[in-house]
């Protein structure tokens, strides 16, 4: 059985080397914003309510920006829109960077700016989603879902573990600074792309395509699966910005402080990196559905536990094995997706995917900080899980055909379905 990813992609297609770098580096950069903005919310007010309610916040930004963005995507010249997405956001970090120097960041600054960096992901990601599989062969799209999450999980544990030495010995002002260097990193490396394919001529931006991609999606029950069973399991499940003050209970019991906080959001990252280190024998399950249900359920459990540990390196292996679940999920997800989409049809329903995959997680983090404020942080985490839990097998009992799904068991030429 394979341990390493398949890096034959990496090699074989320049322009896809280049994006997958270029992306890499802004990942890195991206990672320090994402700890940086909430910790300095928390450090202003110390209110865990209003660390939910950023993710309410970031939901509804990132759901426009997803729903025009995928449109675009399949509309409009994909360099440009990388581009201005990527510019518009690294504009908004050096600001940030500039108030914080100057000590004028505030709550609603902060709000503000994860608003606006929210429409602007949600503008960026579709884009790249639907550009990656034209740029390689579809036998390459296996190994391309596991070198995406290996490129994310390794952002996920480097550029936190950074952030959390950067914000307990400088502050945030150069945390947001560095990011916005790695967005200007991969402006370049947009911009030395040889050839972008266009969208189809018959592809035009407008409500009438967007609402053709969601008919799509819905007229699937195994894409409805992969969007509805990761929502629930994110929504009852999802402490990421109750990760401040987690870390805050840790260092008052055990000896951390702020370095707390880089290894909460570095431990979920570290699982799934080692689940795509040892990934080899994902490639030969046909039943990505039954998978796809399994991952959700077990890191709606693992979460319960996380909840209800006192102990620092325990709360840490739950977080880890959560990491490994939803690694195994993302990957059979993204197969489902890249595998069974017409590719004149990949932005929109990129832009659907990721309207599913953040608003669980947003969605979470606000039930999560209204529930902390009632019942306590580790409480609520705990309590929350649970439902969660019961939430995903619920799913799976109403969605049969998405339990039931079996993929193709090999990649035909020819085939009119997009890789």
């Amino acid at each position: 059985m394979a341990i390493l990813p398949d890096i034959q992609p990496l090699r074989h297609h320049r322009d896809f080397r280049v994006l997958y770098f270029g992306q890499f580096i802004s990942l890195l950069g991206s990672m320090l914003s994402y700890v940086a903005l909430p910790f300095t919310l928390y450090q202003l007010t110390h209110s865990p309510k209003l660390l939910g309610l950023l993710g309410v916040i970031q939901l509804i930004p990132s759901v426009v920006g997803g729903l025009f963005g995928g449109a675009l995507a399949d509309a409009v010249n994909r360099r440009k829109l990388l581009l201005l997405s990527e510019g518009g956001m690294a504009l908004c970090v050096f600001l940030l960077s500039g108030l914080a120097w100057k000590g004028m960041l505030s709550a609603p600054i902060l709000i503000v700016a994860s608003a606006l960096t929210a429409i602007l992901s949600g503008v960026h990601r579709p884009a790249i989603e639907a550009l990656t599989p034209l740029l390689v062969k579809r036998e390459d799209m296996p190994a391309i879902g596991v070198l995406s999450s290996f490129r994310y999980n390794v952002g996920a544990i480097a550029g936190p573990a950074l952030a959390g030495l950067i914000l307990a010995k400088q502050g945030p002002a150069l945390a947001f600074f560095l990011d916005g260097l790695t967005f200007c990193a991969a402006m370049i490396a947009v911009s030395c792309l040889h050839h972008i394919p266009s969208a189809k001529a018959s592809s035009r931006f407008s409500l009438q395509s967007i609402s053709e991609g969601f008919r799509y999606a819905m007229s699937r029950q195994e894409l409805v699966g992969t969007y509805v069973v990761d929502i629930v399991a994110m929504t009852f499940s999802m402490p990421n910005l109750l990760f401040p003050a987690v870390a805050e209970e840790f260092a008052k019991t055990q000896n951390g402080g702020a370095s707390y906080l880089g290894w909460l959001h570095s431990g979920m990252a570290i699982g799934a990196l080692l689940g795509s280190l040892t990934s080899g024998w994902t490639k030969n399950i046909r039943r990505h559905g039954i998978m796809v249900i399994w991952a959700a359920g077990s890191w709606s459990a693992l979460m319960i536990g996380f909840g209800a540990s006192h102990s620092f390196p325990v709360a840490m292996a739950f977080l880890m094995a959560a990491g490994y679940a939803d690694m195994i999920s993302g990957v059979y997800r993204s197969t489902i997706w890249n595998q069974t989409i017409p590719s004149e049809l990949r932005g929109r329903l990129a832009g659907i995917e990721m309207i599913s995959y953040l608003s669980g997680p947003m969605l979470g983090n606000t039930q999560l900080g209204i529930l902390a404020g009632m019942m306590g942080v580790r409480r609520a985490i705990t309590v929350s899980s649970i439902i969660g839990v019961a939430s995903v097998a619920g799913c799976a009992a109403l969605l049969p055909k998405f339990r039931r799904y079996l993929a193709e068991p090999t990649f035909k030429q020819g085939d009119s379905r997009s890789g």
